[in-house]
């Protein structure tokens, strides 16, 4: 049988109950600290020592507030003088620690002791997990960005602010090759000072040396230190001098941006002096690396795609021209004739050529109108959506004697982008009812509420089968990725002999970039 080593007549000394307490909260790993009810700390335990970097000697007798991030500190102390020392809770807080800024949750309790009244915070460090969360956000949006109407450079700036704010970077650049050559472009920035751009070309074109070259050329990360002594006392970056005097940082992060094997261009994180990356901020910045380098292969295959639905729809406007404005013009030498034959012969007979003449003139204008606003995409920013949607309803009038309603509402708020892909669509539609359908009536529908804007055209002509292929039925497919493109969807409902339907609705919220909303985006 075991023994304990005591004698029969040695007793153990039962430890009391704030002995207990006390050699527990000696021993967690947690942080646990107690502030009496002037403010200042009266005991702080192991862990919380380890949390703040200094031994009781120094926490003991200090203000609590100290410990608190400056812009924090009014409102903190408001709610540590008023709501915790009224009721247990947990507060969120931005803490000075021996790594620096820490995220805690300071989980907090009042509690009387011999008359006294103290504060008892347990401190929990968040930072990390809240990075990781901060971090899954960013890719994600950095995801769904690709998806968006929205430019390569927008998309890329975002991505560079995402990378400020997730990670201890103080700022970020997205740099792009050119050409294939070693000349790199500015694609995306956050947190570098105006102007910055342009002097790092000028820098460049003076033969100095950048970071995002060297990680290009290697295919690897490269880590740049003292980068502000360094560029100072080197006259070939004078351009950038009176920049980068004042500038927080002097660790440059840069990333090689890695497409099929190739690189295209860097992306550069800014540190602060003498302060390295953690691995866990390496590691984003390698998984926004490759969310930049996709952002650019798809930027690049929409560009290409755009030519080629830019081309068919020249192609298109020559058929147009020929098929509609040279005949009508063809007509229109025809009943000139007529009427010079009729002058000869009998001029009582004008009106029928005259009226036809008429006729056809004021058809060949509405459909050289239409062919205007395709040219121009000014004359849309100038009459804007409603103006364009007449002009096209003017022609099914004038030049195949359709009858057509119209319910437009009023100019949709929109971007400018947003409206020239929805006109799109509505010209599509149009061009089909005319043109195909042999539609005796063509009802248009433009509207918006605060949730979503609506274009619906139906006609009451011939129909068909929209899941199957329909000869004279072109560009049902582009009309549905204009419409995704904006955050949208588009139904088509038509059977044979029953006319059709399209409807496409876009998401206001989705439509309304915040860009000018009369002209096109320019950089």
């Amino acid at each position: 049988m075991a023994t304990t080593g005591l004698s029969k007549n040695q007793t153990l000394a039962t430890p009391s109950v704030d002995e207990i307490v006390r050699a527990l909260v000696e021993v967690v790993p947690t942080p646990v600290v107690v502030a009496d009810d002037s403010g200042h700390y009266v005991y702080v335990n192991p862990a919380a020592r380890a949390f703040f970097g200094r031994s009781v000697e120094d926490l003991v007798g200090t203000e609590v507030i100290d410990s608190i991030v400056p812009r924090e500190r009014e409102e903190v102390g408001s709610y540590l003088c008023s709501t915790a020392t009224a009721e247990p809770g947990r507060r969120s807080i931005t803490m000075l620690g021996q790594a620096g800024e820490r995220e805690v949750l300071l989980h907090h309790t009042p509690m009387a002791l011999r008359g006294k009244l103290l504060l008892i915070g347990i401190v929990e460090d968040v930072t990390e997990n809240r990075r990781v969360r901060r971090e899954a956000v960013a890719l994600a949006q950095s995801a769904a960005s690709l998806a968006v109407n929205r430019s390569l450079d927008a998309t890329l700036d975002a991505l560079a602010q995402s990378i400020v704010e997730t990670t201890s970077a103080v700022a970020c650049g997205v740099y792009l090759l050119e050409d294939g050559g070693n000349n790199l472009r500015t694609a995306g920035t956050f947190g570098l000072p105006s102007g910055y751009a342009a002097a790092a070309d000028a820098a460049q074109e003076r033969g100095a040396p950048r970071a995002a070259i060297r990680a290009i050329e290697a295919h690897a990360t490269v880590i740049d230190e003292d980068v502000i002594s360094r560029r100072l006392a080197d006259p070939r970056f004078a351009p950038l001098h009176d920049l980068i005097r004042t500038e927080p940082w002097s660790v440059i992060v840069s990333l090689p941006l890695m497409h099929h094997d190739t690189a295209i261009g860097a992306l550069n994180a800014y540190y602060p002096s003498g302060q390295h990356p953690p691995e866990i901020d390496m590691s984003f910045l390698r998984a926004m690396a490759d969310q930049a380098a996709s952002a650019v292969d798809y930027a690049r295959l929409l560009s290409a795609s755009r030519d080629k639905v830019a081309l068919e729809e020249r192609q298109r406007l020559a058929r147009d021209l020929h098929d509609s404005v040279s005949q009508a013009v063809y007509g229109i030498a025809l009943g000139a004739r007529s009427a010079q034959e009729m002058l000869a012969k009998d001029p009582s007979q004008l009106r029928e050529p005259l009226d036809y003449i008429l006729r056809l003139s004021e058809a060949a204008l509405a459909e050289m109108r239409a062919l205007i606003f395709e040219l121009r995409p000014e004359a849309l920013e100038r009459e804007g959506l409603t103006g364009a949607l007449k002009h096209h309803t003017a022609v099914l009038r004038s030049r195949y004697g359709i009858t057509v309603e119209e319910a437009i509402a009023g100019e949709p708020t929109m971007s400018w982008e947003s409206k020239q892909a929805l006109y799109r669509i509505a010209q599509e539609a149009l061009h089909n009812a005319g043109r195909h359908a042999r539609a005796t009536r063509v009802w248009v529908e433009l509207s918006q509420d605060d949730a979503e804007i609506r274009l619906e055209v139906r006609d009451n002509g011939v129909g068909f089968d929209p899941q199957s292929e329909h000869p004279g039925h072109f560009g049902l497919n582009t009309m549905r990725e204009r419409a995704a493109e904006l955050g949208g969807s588009l139904e088509i409902e038509s059977r044979p002999q029953a006319g059709t339907n399209v409807r496409a609705v876009v998401p206001a919220s989705r439509s309304n970039t915040g860009e000018s909303i009369s002209s096109p985006k320019s950089r």
